[in-house]
């Protein structure tokens, strides 16, 4: 049974742990992470997400799962660039790790401390100014996590302890904080009425272009210099009235339940999304991924929609460009498996607007791993970086003509013992101002044809501009 929140419990129990750390930090001279966790009562989580006034929050919600995690604030920042990035993040997350100070009053669903965050699609990439805060990598350890399950949750109180810190002062002042945070109103903005957004028309030129791109990357793989190429489209929005992102999230949590709703707010900026694609999950020893390529349309009739599935079933070319993304997935993660189930056909997953071909891997990991670890050998997957590899990113740089930064990249959160969860930033956009940048790829083989192409990045559109469009239909 949850009881509310008592401002002294909270700065008592905090105080305790941030006591331990100072010792801890004035031995081995470094800061040492410090986190209290117990049971509260349930708010929802898009809620607490607009009421945050924190620079820095996260959203992270599997509504069909009733799984969601609020971050909000910094507690530890931990940033990586360059293609050693992975490493980078997941050595000072051990670091962190290896001198932590926990104490657990009600166990929570996931092993706390969390750290959450993201990776750019390609490091390469020359950095365009709107995706700012949007390093390499980063993963944040929140000052105050939200996780909630089935309708209960637990909050997660953290900080780093220095040698010689004033641990009352600080206790004291995360617990006024999270007062204020749980008390207060909700944000005006949060609760979904705006007036909308406004896209460009189509730019004649800019669809000819792309579809002149595709064409010229169809003879790439048909001359054998790539085996298959996803490329990007970008779209740009205005927003017409203030848009608060929990706004949208609660748009595509009610329409797209399905999915991962997901929200990394830094600043004045946002990038939110709802996700299709797991790209790995591990747990207790157990990997989960999904290969997620061959895409068709919806139709109300059900009938038809019966029929465009089983013409995409039936689709060499889908096919083709789905079995590639097995195949890589497969020799990704084999190595790190001693058992692993990859289904030999694809069933169908159905989303409000379009249904793709999946097919879902479980498999159980060789000796201790790192989620992080497995999220390296994985990305970029062939859905939306290419194979070959090596090949595929010079050219995606060549042909498109804008920075992917997130899009496309996997966010996620790291557990205390370094299990977690990632999935791929698709259907996703970057809220900023009054502008919101919306991006879709498509996979590129040697029978793709533009057009057809075309159509389907519009598709692969429409998610972020419904749930862009305010009270409009």
């Amino acid at each position: 049974m949850t009881t509310p929140l008592r401002e002294a419990a909270i700065s008592e129990q905090l105080a305790r742990v941030l006591e331990m750390g100072e010792r801890r930090a004035a031995q081995s001279g470094e800061p040492v992470l410090v986190s209290t966790t117990a049971r509260v009562p349930f708010t929802d989580p898009a809620e607490l997400f607009a009421r945050a006034k924190a620079e820095e929050r996260v959203f992270w919600e599997q509504p069909s799962e009733r799984f969601s995690l609020v971050a909000i604030g910094a507690a530890a920042r931990l940033t990586g660039h360059g293609d050693d990035r992975f490493s980078q993040v997941t050595a000072a997350w051990r670091g962190l790790m290896s001198r932590a100070v926990t104490d657990v009053v009600d166990p929570a669903p996931v092993a706390v401390p969390v750290c959450l965050g993201g990776f750019a699609f390609d490091p390469a990439r020359l950095r365009e100014p709107h995706w700012e805060g949007y390093p390499d990598a980063l993963l944040t350890v929140p000052r105050f996590l939200f996780t909630s399950r089935g309708g209960s949750s637990w909050l997660t109180v953290s900080a780093l302890a220095n040698p010689g810190c004033d641990t009352r002062t600080t206790a004291d002042a995360a617990a006024d904080d999270l007062c204020r945070l749980l008390e207060g109103g909700v944000a005006v903005a949060g609760g979904g009425e705006w007036p909308g957004s406004e896209v460009a028309p189509a730019d004649e030129a800019e669809a000819d272009r792309w579809k002149e791109a595709v064409a010229a990357v169809v003879r790439d793989v048909r001359q054998g210099t790539i085996e298959k190429l996803v490329l990007a489209r970008r779209l740009r929005a205005r927003v017409l009235g203030p848009l608060e992102p929990a706004a949208v999230i609660r748009r595509l949590r009610a329409e797209y339940g399905g999915c991962t709703v997901f929200a990394f707010a830094r600043g004045e900026s946002c990038f939110l999304g709802a996700a299709p694609e797991r790209l790995v999950r591990l747990d207790a020893g157990i990997v989960r991924a999904d290969c997620l390529a061959g895409s068709t349309a919806r139709s109300a009739n059900e009938d038809e929609d019966q029929a465009l599935g089983e013409a995409l079933f039936a689709d060499r070319k889908e096919r083709h460009e789905h079995a590639l993304v097995v195949r890589a997935l497969r020799d990704a993660l084999g190595p790190l498996c001693h058992s692993l189930s990859v289904p030999a056909t694809p069933n169908l997953l159905s989303m409000p607007n379009v249904q793709h071909l999946h097919t879902p891997v479980v498999g159980a990991v060789n000796g201790e791993r790192h989620v992080l670890e497995l999220v390296e050998r994985l990305h970029p997957t062939p859905a939306t970086g290419g194979l070959p590899t090596r090949a595929a990113l010079p050219l995606i740089r060549s042909y498109e003509k804008f920075d992917r930064g997130w899009y496309a990249g996997p966010v996620g959160w790291v557990d205390g013992r370094g299990g977690g969860e990632f999935v791929v930033a698709i259907r996703s956009a970057l809220l900023g101002g009054n502008q919101a940048l919306l991006y879709a790829g498509c996979g590129i083989v040697a029978g793709s044809d533009p057009e057809r192409e075309y159509e389907e990045s519009c598709l692969k559109l429409r998610p972020m501009l419904w749930a862009l469009n305010g009270n409009q239909t």
